[in-house]
């Protein structure tokens, strides 16, 4: 849908629409598309049909899905509509129930039931959007833009109208808040609904008007702009869907004690470092087993477990196996393959999976490095026990690839002339494979996991641990929305750690992120995997396209 200028001047404000599902509530999110605003679609359903096809105001558009009868969801929604298009300018507020027989054949359970249902959704909405714009004021320094309120549906309290336009003044100077009541004929009351809406809305047209009801069919200037498509549909709305899909890879590293006794050992190491790794494993876990179980990923992710870890604390890992999660390998003492010999890596590879197995009743079929070392004779043994994916290599962000067949790579020796070493990478020979497949790579690195920068170690040089867990939260939201504009059908892992995001002020920090991704699951835009089904989908996609 194309954008233009109109004397609305509504171009680049939020709107946040509530009962964007229904037939008026699509056409209110197209219109306000068509007016170039950035619109928040919110309801408590909102599926759109595959068929659907892109527009251009689809970048604009951020889909939310709660329920508007509680007042922690619509508070919740409003908060990650304002986290992704910035402050809200305009509430569009729908009340959707509709008493469909004679009052005579009502009883006053229903007739209850019916009005206060609007009535409460109205009040929880308004509230919690001024909430928001008296916070935004606040740190902004000023009044908002353009702050309005319009109220769409066929039974709207006059009571709380009037209440909220002697009030909103305090908040805003400017803020105006107006009904429309559904009348006319149905065919044509979602478009004039739309288009009475979008005028009500804008202080440049109608600043002058607060406190009025308006039926949908009144007397308005005419608009030179882009309205809704004036098929009837069901979802938010279908003529702006986009069929790319994003695979969203949570998966959890167990380290416990284990990440202290391996890469993380340290001669200075004391009892309270330790410590951390206790925390881990009898905090952590079920701390992160209840907030996945809260938003209905428990089952939806993959946990790598040292062995070390696994036969340390048996009750906690027997909680994340009975949660249906997939369970890969993580060495056994999470110790780094650069530290052992070939013969050493292999007696941990074989004993890792015996314990996984026991644990599971299936043998293991993905594999993390710790500490992402992993080395040529890493792959070759995981090629030996054919294990279908590897998550510890970064040759892509955002898209699996086969595990890479390369000559090792050698340091320089600045001893030896400058001649000896100026050779770019050396390529495989003639008689080799260029990669390892079947064996896929998902992507994994330090800017996609929490730890580094959220957990404090005292003898690692890369490590923080005071950072705020907002920047990296918004940093993750940043790659997030650039992968979603510029890549097809690409994988976004989410790596965390029990010590790390089980820490009480982190673990809330996580709970609002991955809540986020899942207001894209309901566009048909994520779809959260384990590794191993991205693994399988992203390598059956490529060997199918190779054999055609």
């Amino acid at each position: 849908m194309a954008t233009s200028s109109s004397f609305l001047g509504l171009e680049g404000l939020h709107v946040f629409v509530t009962g964007a599902a229904g037939v008026t509530g699509g056409r209110l999110v197209g219109e306000f598309l068509g007016h170039g605003c950035k619109v928040t679609a919110h309801d408590l359903h909102s599926h759109i049909p595959d068929s659907v096809t892109n527009s251009d105001g689809y970048s604009r558009l951020n889909i939310v899905t709660g329920a508007a009868t509680d007042e922690q969801a619509i508070q919740s929604s409003i908060s990650q509509a304002t986290k992704r298009f910035g402050p809200i300018n305009i509430l569009i507020a729908s009340t959707n129930a509709i008493v469909e027989f004679p009052v005579w054949d009502m009883s006053l359970d229903a007739w209850e039931k019916t009005y206060q249902a609007n009535a409460r959704v109205t009040f929880l909405t308004i509230k919690h959007f001024l909430c928001a714009a008296k916070t935004a004021q606040k740190s902004l320094g000023k009044e908002l833009d353009n702050l309005a309120i319009v109220v769409t549906g066929s039974e709207i309290s006059n009571g709380l109208i009037q209440h909220v336009k002697n009030d909103i003044s305090q908040l805003n100077s400017n803020a105006t808040i107006n009904a429309v009541a559904l009348d006319g004929p149905e065919s044509t009351k979602p478009e004039a609904i739309a288009r009475t809406t979008a005028f009500l809305s804008s202080h440049r047209a109608a600043g002058h008007i607060s406190g009025q009801f308006l039926t949908s069919t009144e007397n308005l200037p005419q608009q030179n702009t882009p309205s809704a498509p004036k098929e009837t549909h069901s979802s938010i709305p279908p003529a702006l869907t986009k069929r790319n899909k994003i695979r969203i890879a949570i998966s959890i590293d167990l380290d416990a004690v284990s990440g202290w006794l391996g890469t993380g050992y340290h001669p200075d190491n004391v009892l309270a470092d330790y410590s951390a790794g206790f925390f881990a494993a009898k905090v952590g876990v079920p701390r992160l087993v209840r907030m996945l179980q809260k938003l209905h990923l428990v089952d939806r992710c993959t946990w790598f477990i040292p062995g070390h870890s696994a036969e340390s604390f048996p009750d906690e890992v027997d909680q994340v196996v009975k949660s249906g999660a997939e369970i890969g390998l993580h060495g056994y003492a999470h110790e780094g393959a650069y530290q052992l010999t070939i013969e050493q890596e292999r007696d941990i590879l074989v004993k890792c999976i015996a314990i996984a197995t026991k644990l599971t009743g299936k043998r293991p079929v993905g594999y993390r490095a710790p500490l992402y070392q992993l080395r040529e004779s890493t792959l070759d043994l995981l090629e030996e026990h054919n294990f279908e994916y590897d998550a510890s290599l970064t040759d892509h962000d955002c898209h699996p690839f086969f595990a890479p067949r390369r000559p090792p790579l050698k340091p320089i020796d600045y001893s030896l002339a400058a001649s000896s070493w100026m050779h770019p990478v050396p390529s495989p020979s003639p008689s080799e494979k260029p990669d390892r497949r079947p064996l896929v790579c998902i992507p994994c690195n330090y800017y996609m996991e929490d730890m580094t920068p959220m957990q404090f170690l005292p003898h690692v040089h890369n490590s923080q641990g005071y950072t705020d867990t907002r920047l990296i939260e918004n940093m993750w939201k940043d790659r997030f929305l650039w992968i979603r504009e510029n890549e097809e059908e690409p994988v976004f892992p989410v790596l965390m750690h029990p010590d790390t995001s089980g820490m009480a002020h982190v673990i809330g920090m996580m709970e609002r992120f991955l809540g986020w991704l899942r207001g894209w699951e309901g566009a048909g835009e994520v779809e959260f995997c384990q590794s191993g089904e991205v693994a399988r989908w992203w390598r059956e996609k490529q060997l199918s396209t190779s054999s055609a």
